[in-house]
């Protein structure tokens, strides 16, 4: 990981999830349409009024990162599925 990864890892999920989404070049709707939820869903994640959604496995997949990450941020879960 680098050194942003890392402190995204210490971060919450609602800021993991959203500058991976930004990464990725993706609107909130985009993101939802990719994991099967709605808008509504993924600006609740990121705002923090949502902080162990049950949907991160599939946000994890449309992202293309590990859940373990998405959700607690481990600095040693591997960030990208194929790695």
């Amino acid at each position: 990981m680098n050194q942003i990864e890392l402190r995204w890892a210490k971060d919450g999920i609602s800021t993991r999830l959203r500058e991976t989404r930004k990464t990725r070049k993706l609107t909130q709707q985009a993101l939802a349409d990719l994991s099967g939820t709605n808008q509504a869903v993924i600006q609740k994640i990121e705002n923090g009024k949502s902080k162990s959604p049950r949907i991160v496995e599939d946000l994890a997949m449309a992202l293309e990162v590990n859940p373990a990450w998405l959700q607690w941020g481990e600095p040693y879960a591997l960030k990208h599925l194929d790695s």
